[in-house]
């Protein structure tokens, strides 16, 4: 009986290990603030692209902002292609590996 016993406790602790959920990785979410030189708000297509070869992200601001979700964390180069007017420069942006980031961008 005794055996039986612990038989049983030892398959219910693999069970309820198997049902506790591992390390997760969890993303950042990104918020995008676009300014011009008078500090009001830019519309536009804002590009996140990573430097190595993984899935890149954007988002079309409305009011100048627009908010990325589950981004990994890592190097990009972000964009910024205002509806009227000329793109902003690239530039290289880290990105934490969780989170929120804000992504301040200034317009031309």
């Amino acid at each position: 009986m005794r055996r039986f016993v612990a038989t049983i406790l030892c398959a219910l602790s693999l069970s309820v290990g198997l049902l506790v959920p591992g390390h997760a990785s969890a993303d950042a979410v990104v918020h995008v603030i676009i300014r011009n030189i008078d500090e009001r708000p830019v519309d536009g297509l804002v590009k996140l692209k990573p430097l190595d070869d993984g899935k890149s992200f954007s988002c079309s601001t409305v009011k100048g902002t627009c908010t990325i979700s589950s981004v990994p964390g890592g190097s990009y180069i972000v964009t910024f292609q205002p509806n009227k007017g000329r793109s902003t420069a690239p530039r290289k942006v880290m990105i934490p590996p969780d989170g929120e980031a804000d992504l301040h961008i200034s317009a031309k």
